[in-house]
């Protein structure tokens, strides 16, 4: 299945880092294709969720090389982005977080969060670039590399 048939049985989409980061920086690779993602949210054909970490995730490489311009459309486009919501975490994201650790021992604790964020909003699939997230049977994981 191509990402676009895929991304039309949707109606909102939980978006992990990595994906932000090759749309905003026009990836050669991968921009192609969260391009499709995001002229989806902009259509309003599809509501996107990401959260808090992701903003915590995306910001310190451009503010490393000193771009504070890349740092600020990373920040407006995940606070301000058109059908996209930015969600904080919250203690029974924490808990749920902590569980799926449980069930699936290599999990990493920032993953386990977003996923949990992802359920907790009722997302129905978690894009991501991380194959190894593709193990997780309580939401439906689009991993990007998959569709190359």
């Amino acid at each position: 299945m191509i990402l676009s048939d895929e991304l039309s049985q949707i109606d909102a989409i939980f978006i992990d880092t990595a994906p932000v980061i090759y749309y905003i920086e026009t990836n050669p690779q991968f921009g192609p294709l969260t391009k499709e993602v995001f002229d989806s949210l902009q259509s309003g054909s599809l509501f996107a969720f990401s959260s808090v970490i992701t903003l915590a995730e995306v910001l310190p490489k451009p503010i490393e090389a000193k771009n504070e311009k890349l740092a600020k459309k990373f920040a407006e486009f995940l606070k301000y982005g058109r059908n996209f919501s930015l969600v904080e975490i919250s203690a029974g994201i924490a808990e749920r977080a902590g569980r799926l650790r449980g069930q699936y021992p290599d999990l990493r604790t920032i993953d386990a969060i977003q996923i949990s964020t992802a359920i907790d909003v009722g997302a129905e699939t978690f894009l991501t670039n991380d194959k190894k997230l593709k193990q997780i049977k309580e939401i439906k994981v689009l991993v990007l590399k998959d569709y190359l």
